[in-house]
């Protein structure tokens, strides 16, 4: 039977074949070790495009979410906001519309209400709007549902969470969140909207039917420069797998300094939806999610596959990326393509899903 890295490589390899995706990269870490480095295809889908290597840089879409979720976490440990506190205490305006009772709990976690994109999401992209007016239409917006009861994926409570930051800290949020995790942490190539120095080494993101306008094309300058907090980050595998490892490390970086206090990494990674209250049992056990990481169920598939162990942490990206690691046995896996997620979910978890088999049984 083949190894598992080769199948692994081989089902990434049929994929580019196909013209699914020209790009895939894969690293796979357990307690530091490296596992498999690979990197295959090109940086476009024109057949005359540069080969990719194994520090190209992607566009990661909601792997973002975390990384946000860790520089927010920072203001829990200096103990300037609390998670049962409103939103609206720190974005005042965010109070419209019957809000008030969002905390920022539920942005963390998925329950606040909030959609996932705005009603007016098409306009501003065409409109090419700064984040500043996707802000604001934010606090305009109506709840779907009352805050904790219910469990609907939601950007926009990420967004507030940047927003509240930005407001604490008196920073651009882009800023905070290199100076307070990504450089500590040694995540070189890891930045919340593009960085020039990137140029030569971006794989470009496929573009789904009908989402060619420059509002939507995240190739276009507007999103490059747009820095979405819930999914506009770009980064290399290498430095997604150091933040893994930082979180399996009770925050620390490959260095020894603690970039997050082993009490905040702790945090971050509870499985608070199994314990809000006011969650129907359906939504409580139907997905987890800590403070930013989409928390894995014991049989449940989702992002990773079916075979990586229940208490894995991590997330996906739709840009055709996903990211997890296993506390038990300190695996670290990251996928990171320009396919689709919508297409290539499946690939995604079939890799995951090897990888998990080989490595993450008893020690």
């Amino acid at each position: 039977m083949a190894d598992f890295k080769d199948l692994i490589v081989r089902r990434f390899e049929e994929r580019i074949e196909a013209g699914a995706m020209s790009a895939a990269s894969v690293r796979i870490e357990q307690r530091g070790d490296v596992i498999l480095d690979w990197a295959g295809g090109r940086l476009d889908f024109d057949s005359g495009a540069a080969p990719i290597g194994t520090d190209s840089v992607y566009l990661i879409a909601s792997i973002t979410k975390p990384m946000t979720c860790c520089g927010v976490a920072k203001l829990i440990e200096w103990g300037l906001i609390d998670l049962q506190e409103p939103v609206a205490k720190y974005v005042p305006e965010f109070a419209a519309n019957g809000k008030e009772g969002v905390l920022i709990r539920h942005c963390f976690t998925h329950t606040s209400g909030m959609p996932d994109m705005l009603p007016e999401n098409e306009e501003l992209r065409q409109d090419n709007a700064p984040l500043r007016e996707f802000v604001a239409s934010s606090c305009r917006t109506h709840l779907l549902f009352p805050p904790g009861t219910d469990l609907r994926y939601q950007s926009m409570g990420i967004l507030l969470l940047a927003e509240i930051a930005e407001r604490i800290t008196k920073k651009p949020f882009r800023s905070f969140l290199a100076e307070e995790i990504f450089v500590p942490a040694g995540m070189d190539s890891t930045h919340l909207g593009w960085r020039p120095d990137f140029e030569g080494r971006t794989v470009v993101a496929k573009v789904a039917d009908g989402q060619s306008t420059a509002g939507w094309n995240h190739n276009s300058p507007y999103w490059r420069e747009f820095g979405a907090p819930w999914g506009g980050a770009y980064s290399t595998t290498a430095d997604i797998a150091r933040l893994l490892r930082l979180m399996l490390d009770g925050g620390a970086a490959e260095d020894g300094r603690p970039v997050l206090l082993p009490g905040t990494a702790k945090l971050m990674l509870g499985d608070h939806t199994g314990s809000l209250p006011d969650l129907p049992a359906p939504a409580r056990l139907a997905e987890g999610y800590g403070l930013g990481w989409r928390i894995q169920r014991l049989g449940e598939s989702g992002w990773y596959g079916s075979a990586v162990p229940a208490g894995a942490f991590g997330h996906a990206g739709a840009t055709g990326t996903v990211a997890w690691a296993d506390p038990a046995s300190g695996v670290t896996f990251v996928a990171l393509t320009n396919g689709l997620l919508e297409d290539e979910g499946v690939t995604l978890q079939s890799c995951g899903n090897i990888a998990a088999a080989a490595l993450c049984g008893p020690a």
